[in-house]
């Protein structure tokens, strides 16, 4: 996604975008374990919160080899899944670091492993494979949320979703899918999350998928307003972080897988 930030009023509608990304990222990222096949959650997945050393050389050569590999088949899953996870886990080894508000700090390095990670993750979908891996699904689902591309992070989750049948990954859906704009699939996977859920916890998860899908509409709303008042030459209040004041209400009842 490329914004051109130099029109003060452009700049107003990106914040209310990434207002609302930031704050689906940070509950998504308080959700240990919602999503992920590693056992220990999320940042033990990707390795957040861990030494700052270098990248381990075991990455480098697996990325020399995956490489090698595609040069004469181009075309080779294992190869592909291979050099996804090698590129995902050499970037938040050390690369990526939360900030005291929650939010992934990510080095310019290892943006760019991050985005040849989706890269080698898209080649990968290219082939068509009959049943996608959920580990290495689940990978391209953090590399795109730590990329702030919710739809990416949406269309792998969903192959984890379906993998796993739980409420924590319908509910991880849910919340991509609301970042994405795409209030009737987040609402549809919402439902599934509910579903899914225990009956011990049933009610809780569905407060927490009305109050998300609540506001996803609010935010679909103003963002609407901000482009219309930019259509029309009105300056219009910027608006930083609409959800900045709700980062504590997440979903802390959703079971993990």
């Amino acid at each position: 996604m490329i914004f051109d930030l130099k029109s003060g009023k452009r700049r107003r509608v990106v914040q209310i975008v990434f207002g609302f990304l930031a704050f689906v990222f940070f509950i998504s990222f308080v959700g240990f374990g919602i999503g992920s096949d590693v056992s220990g959650g999320i940042f033990d997945a990707i390795g957040l919160g861990g030494d700052d050393s270098s990248s381990s050389p075991q990455y480098e050569q697996a990325i020399e080899d995956a490489n090698e590999t595609l040069e004469t088949d181009p075309d080779n899953e294992r190869a592909l899944l291979a050099l996804a996870s090698a590129y995902f886990r050499s970037a938040t080894e050390s690369g990526v670091t939360i900030s005291q508000t929650g939010v992934p700090e990510i080095s310019d390095s290892a943006r760019a492993e991050l985005e040849q990670s989706v890269a080698a993750w898209q080649r990968y979908l290219e082939t068509k494979p009959k049943r996608p891996p959920t580990a290495a699904a689940a990978e391209a689902a953090q590399a795109y949320q730590l990329l702030l591309d919710p739809a990416g992070a949406a269309e792998a989750q969903a192959i984890v979703a379906e993998a796993q049948g739980t409420s924590a990954a319908f509910y991880q859906l849910a919340l991509y899918l609301y970042a994405d704009g795409k209030i009737k699939a987040g609402d549809a996977a919402g439902a599934r999350a509910v579903e899914a859920a225990d009956s011990s916890t049933r009610s809780d998860v569905r407060k927490s998928v009305e109050r998300l899908g609540e506001q996803a509409r609010e935010q679909k709303r103003r963002l609407a307003q901000q482009q219309q008042e930019q259509s029309q030459g009105s300056g219009g209040a910027g608006i930083e972080d609409p959800f900045g004041g709700l980062s504590g209400g997440g979903p802390t009842t959703v079971p993990t897988p």
